[in-house]
């Protein structure tokens, strides 16, 4: 596990790890919920962010590629193909994740990636047509470096005359993004309002904030990045049946089998 080694103090925390876990498969099998409660014990116990570092590399990487991107972006002649090309950025970003079991990227592989990427499942020009009527997107962030890319897309959704509200943790889960990170990539310059929405990776009614949760009833479209937030859509579904757009890379043999895709393959796709 990142940042124990074989102390006893280390040992000690594994063990509370496995019997909370045995504790929590009493209570759900939702992998979110589990997650979120176990992160929780270990930050408590280690008293700091273990990702924190690797936050900082993310983003450092990720802004160091971002002119290039806003070049290639601004390029484009057609409002689809620029609109398209954000997403394929937006994509690249959720390549960087440190929480999956068996996964690994290479940050300097990641710099070329884009010119390869082919997505899996193609929704892009449904998505397109759907923010071109949307007021209002509301903006669920993963990973910090990720959120970087993100900028580029919601650039795009604001030209289209959208107003667009980007939510992320408020406290440190696995290397996903908090406020510290939407305030080193520049989302909070690019987005009409950044939000902190807890440290849940879970999301569910019952946990989102009043505010957030109105948003996600009131926005005309919802932008869900990364596995595990489309993880969340059965609990999501009771808030909204519609009116999703998931932008996802496939890490894991789960969530590539319940999408009929194989592992590794990328995703924008609307629900």
């Amino acid at each position: 596990m990142k940042v124990l080694d074989d102390s006893p103090e280390a040992c000690e925390i594994c063990l509370e790890i496995i019997q909370k876990f045995s504790e929590l498969l009493k209570e759900t099998r939702h992998t979110t919920k589990i997650a979120t409660e176990l992160y929780r014990l270990v930050r408590r116990r280690l008293g700091v962010d273990p990702y924190r570092v690797d936050k900082k590399e993310a983003t450092r990487w990720a802004l160091g590629i971002l002119p290039k991107a806003l070049e290639i972006v601004d390029g484009l002649d057609s409002f689809f193909e620029r609109f398209n090309t954000a997403v394929k950025f937006s994509l690249v970003g959720n390549a960087i994740d440190l929480g999956v079991s068996g996964y690994a990227f290479d940050l300097n592989k990641l710099n070329n990636a884009f010119q390869s990427i082919k997505l899996d499942i193609d929704n892009v020009t449904e998505a397109y047509e759907l923010a071109e009527k949307a007021s209002t997107i509301l903006y669920v962030c993963d990973n910090a470096g990720e959120i970087v890319l993100d900028r580029l897309l919601i650039r795009e959704f604001k030209k289209m005359g959208a107003r667009v509200t980007v939510v992320v943790r408020s406290e440190p889960y696995q290397n996903d993004a908090t406020m510290e990170e939407a305030e080193d990539s520049g989302i909070v310059n690019e987005a009409d309002e950044v939000l902190a929405a807890g440290d849940c990776t879970y999301l569910a009614p019952e946990v989102l904030p009043e505010y957030v949760l109105r948003l996600f009833k009131s926005a005309d479209l919802v932008v869900l990045k990364g596995m595990a937030n489309y993880e969340n859509l059965e609990n999501l579904w009771r808030i909204r049946r519609k009116g999703y757009f998931i932008l996802l890379r496939a890490k894991c043999n789960p969530i590539a089998g319940t999408l009929k895709i194989d592992r590794g393959g990328y995703v924008a796709k609307v629900i």
